[in-house]
C-alpha cells in the first residue's frame, strides 16, 4: 500500500544514488562545480555523490522523484484526491506560477508531499519534468546551498527545522523563488503550522497556502481500486466504519485504514480491521481498568503498570517483565522494599490481571491481536502526557539496565523506536542514543541504524548524528563513529563520510574506532572515500588551525592506519596533485605534537609491511622520502631509524637517503 496522497516514504538510497547537480546557468549559483575527472576504483563511481564531501559549509542533496515514487504515482489523474477545501491547490498552483515557490503549510501526514508533486507536474515545466526531493545539510536554514536549474521541479520539506531559521530566510525563499522563476523552474516547500511561524516566516505570507487532507472515504476508496481491491469499497457502508468517517482522519490515517481492509482475509474480519486502525483502544481501556475483589489481587495501579512492562518487552522473559514493572512503580513513588514486595500481589497474579500469557519462559500480550503491544505503549503516551519524561526514563532505563538480559532489552528498545517513529517523537529517540551506554551502546547503535533510513524519522536522526559530530561529548562522537561504520554508512556512505570527518577532529589521531569506520567504508565505496580525503586535503590541509583542518588530518590518518586505506592512499599517490596533498598532511601531523606518536606507530606499521614487498618498496621509499625532505622533520626518524641495540634499520636508513638527495634536488631547482 503506497503512502497515497499521506506522507511518501523519504528515499533511503537503497540503490538510488544522490544526483549530482548538472551545470549551473549561473556559475555564481553553483554550490560547487563538477568535478572533470572521476576517480574510480573497481566498480564504485563517486560521481553519484557530488555534494556530501564537504566538511565545513552548507549544501543539499537532489533525490529525483520519478514513477517509482509512491507521491508520483498518487499524484497521477485519477487517483489524486484534493484536499476538504477545494481552492486551496489552485490557489497554490497560480502562486508557484507567479512567483516561483509556494508553501504549502500543513500538518505531517496530511498528503502535502503528493500535493506537491501535483503541482510541480502540472507546472510550466517540460512534458515529463525532472522532480527532486531536496534534502539540506546546514548549520541555519539558507537558500545559499539550493540548486538553480532550468526547467526542473523541487520540493523542500523544512518539518523539524533543527533551529529557527534567521531572520531573514523568509525574504532569501521568496528571492530564491523568482531566480528560479527566471529559469523556468519552481520550488514547492513542505512546512507544518507549528514550525512555520515568526518574523521569518511572515515574509512568505505571500506565497503560503495552507492545505488540508483530502476527505477521508474518498481517499480509502480510491486506495482501495488503485491497489485492485475495488470489490471492498462496499465495505465502506458498513456501519462499524461510520464514526471513522464522522472524524474524517488524516490521509496518512486514510492510507493506512485502506492497507487494512485491503489486507482483510473477508469481511468477517473487518471488525479486527476497524479494532486495528482505532489501535485496539477499547480493548486498552478494558485492560488498565479490570478492577477486581478477590483477595490477593494486585492494585489498579499495579496491574496497569504491569500492563505497561509487558508491552514494553513483549516476548520478553517473566522475570524481566516484572522487574521492569516494579521499576516502574519506585519511580512513582511506591515502596518496593522485600516486605512491600512479599505483601503484593505474586507475579502470578498480576501477570494475569494484565492478561499477559506465558509461552514457555516468555510473555505475551494476546498475541491474536496484532499489534496490540505497541498500541498499548501508544496509548500511555497518548493518555498521559504531562508524564513523558518519567516514562521516557523509565522505558531506556528498562533497556539499559545490565540485570536485564540484552535480548530483552533489544526488545525494550525496539519498542520505543517504533514508538518514537508512529508519534514522530523525537525525544524518545535522543534518550534512547544517549541512556544506552557501555555494554549496551549496541542498542543504540542498532536503533539510530534503522532509524536514520526511517521514513518519518531519517532526516531528524542524520541531522543529530550530524550535530553529535562535532560536540564535546566523547560519547555521543563515539556512536556517530560506529553508526557510521555500521550498515548505514554503507548504505549511504557519501552521507557517512561527512559525519565521519568531523567526527575525526574530536577523536585522538589514529582512534582505532575511527580506523575501523574508514576501513569499512573504504571497501565498499573507495573511491568515494579517496576523492572526499583528497578534497578536504586540499581544502583544509593548508590551513594553520581550526576545526577543518583538524578534522581533515584525523581523517587522513584514519585512512592510512588500515591495510586497506593504505592501498588506496598508494593507488591514489600515483597521481602527483594528490601525492602532494598526502604528503604535506603527513608534514603537518609530524608537527603536531599530539598526532606525532600515532603517526610514528603507522609507519613503523609500514616498514614491517613494505620492506620486504618487491612490488611496493620502491614507490613507498619515494613518497616517504618527500615527507622526510625538510631538514626538520628528520629529528621524527630516530625512533623509527635505529632499532633496540643502535642497529640502524635498512628500510629507513634507504628512506633518509632518499629525503636528503629528494631535499638537494629540490633546493638546486630552486635556485636555479
Amino acid at each position: 500500500m503506497s503512502d497515497r496522497n499521506s506522507e511518501a516514504p523519504d528515499p533511503t538510497y537503497h540503490m538510488i544514488d544522490p544526483v549530482a547537480s548538472r551545470a549551473h546557468e549561473d556559475p555564481a549559483d553553483a554550490p560547487m562545480s563538477t568535478a572533470a575527472n572521476l576517480h574510480q576504483y573497481g566498480d564504485y563511481s563517486i560521481q553519484a555523490y557530488h555534494y556530501a564531501v564537504h566538511l565545513n559549509g552548507d549544501y543539499v542533496q537532489t533525490l529525483p522523484i520519478d514513477s517509482r515514487d509512491p507521491a508520483y504515482q498518487a499524484s497521477e489523474d485519477g487517483r489524486f484526491i484534493e484536499p476538504r477545501e477545494p481552492n486551496r491547490l489552485p490557489d497554490g498552483a497560480k502562486i508557484l506560477e507567479a512567483h516561483g515557490v509556494v508553501v504549502l503549510c500543513a500538518p505531517a501526514g496530511s498528503g502535502r508531499r503528493t500535493a506537491a508533486v501535483r503541482l510541480l507536474r502540472r507546472a510550466a515545466l517540460p512534458r515529463e519534468p525532472e522532480l527532486f526531493d531536496l534534502e539540506p545539510e546546514w548549520a541555519k536554514p539558507g537558500t545559499h546551498c539550493l540548486p538553480v536549474r532550468s526547467a526542473t521541479g523541487f520540493v523542500l520539506d523544512l518539518t523539524d527545522l533543527p533551529d529557527e531559521p534567521p531572520a531573514r530566510f523568509g525574504q532569501d525563499l521568496v528571492r530564491h523563488g523568482a531566480a528560479l522563476h527566471e529559469r523556468g523552474s519552481f520550488l514547492v516547500v513542505l512546512a507544518t503550522p507549528g514550525d512555520w511561524q515568526g518574523s521569518w516566516a511572515e515574509a512568505t505570507g505571500d506565497v503560503t497556502v495552507r492545505l488540508e487532507s483530502p476527505s477521508a472515504r474518498r481517499l480509502v476508496e480510491a486506495e482501495l481500486d488503485a491497489h485492485g481491491h475495488a470489490d471492498r469499497v462496499a465495505w465502506l457502508a458498513d456501519e462499524k466504519l461510520s464514526p471513522i468517517w464522522e472524524a474524517d482522519p488524516s490521509a496518512r490515517e486514510a492510507c493506512r485504514l485502506a492497507g487494512l481492509l485491503g489486507a482483510a482475509e473477508g469481511r468477517e474480519q473487518l471488525n479486527e480491521a476497524v479494532d486495528r486502525f482505532g489501535d485496539w483502544h477499547t480493548t486498552v481501556e478494558k485492560l488498565l481498568n479490570k478492577r477486581t475483589a478477590v483477595d490477593g489481587s494486585p492494585s489498579l495501579l499495579s496491574t496497569r503498570v504491569t500492563v505497561w512492562a509487558g508491552a514494553l518487552l513483549d516476548g520478553g522473559r517473566r522475570g524481566s517483565v516484572v522487574r521492569a514493572s516494579d521499576d516502574l512503580l519506585a519511580l512513582l513513588g511506591q515502596a518496593r522494599g522485600p516486605a512491600d514486595v512479599l505483601t503484593d500481589a505474586t507475579s502470578s497474579r498480576r501477570l494475569e490481571a494484565a492478561e499477559i500469557e506465558p509461552v514457555g519462559d516468555r510473555v505475551h500480550h494476546d498475541r491474536n491481536c496484532q499489534g496490540l503491544s505497541a498500541a498499548i505503549l501508544r496509548h500511555l503516551w497518548d493518555e498521559f502526557p504531562t508524564q513523558h519524561d518519567l516514562l521516557t526514563k523509565w522505558a531506556v532505563g528498562v533497556a539499559a539496565s545490565r540485570s536485564v538480559p540484552e535480548d530483552d532489552a533489544r526488545l525494550a528498545s525496539e519498542a520505543l523506536l517504533r514508538l518514537a517513529v508512529r508519534r514522530h517523537d523525537r525525544n524518545v529517540l535522543d534518550a534512547l542514543a544517549t541512556g544506552l551506554t557501555g555494554p549496551r551502546r549496541i542498542l543504540a547503535v542498532e536503533t539510530l541504524t534503522k532509524a536514520a533510513t526511517d521514513a518519518e524519522l531519517g532526516r531528524y536522526v542524520r541531522d543529530r548524528l550530524l550535530n553529535w559530530a562535532e560536540s564535546n561529548n566523547a560519547e555521543k562522537v563515539d556512536l556517530v563513529v560506529d553508526v557510521c561504520g555500521g550498515p548505514w554508512g554503507l548504505e549511504q556512505p557519501a552521507l557517512a563520510l561527512t559525519r565521519l570527518g568531523k567526527a575525526a577532529g574530536g577523536k585522538d589521531f589514529g582512534a582505532e574506532k575511527l580506523v575501523d569506520a574508514f576501513r569499512e567504508l573504504v571497501r565498499h565505496a573507495p573511491g568515494l572515500v579517496d576523492k572526499t580525503v583528497v578534497q578536504w586535503l586540499r581544502k583544509h590541509g593548508a590551513e594553520a588551525d581550526g576545526k577543518a583542518h583538524r578534522q581533515a588530518l584525523g581523517s587522513f590518518l584514519a585512512l592510512v592506519s588500515s591495510d586497506t586505506g593504505t592501498d588506496l592512499v598508494l593507488a591514489s599517490a600515483r597521481d602527483a596533485a594528490s601525492s602532494e596533498h598526502f604528503v604535506h598532511a603527513w608534514q603537518t601531523l609530524l608537527s603536531t605534537n599530539d598526532a606525532v606518536d600515532a603517526v610514528l606507530d603507522q609507519l613503523a606499521r609500514w616498514q614491517e609491511r613494505f620492506e620486504h614487498d618487491a612490488d611496493q618498496r620502491n614507490a613507498v621509499i619515494t613518497l616517504l622520502a618527500e615527507v622526510f625532505a625538510p631538514p626538520r622533520l628528520r629529528l621524527r626518524l630516530d625512533r623509527l631509524l635505529v632499532a633496540d641495540g643502535a642497529v640502524v634499520r635498512p628500510f629507513w636508513r634507504d628512506v633518509l637517503g632518499h629525503a636528503v638527495q629528494h631535499y638537494s634536488l629540490v633546493r638546486k631547482a630552486s635556485e636555479a
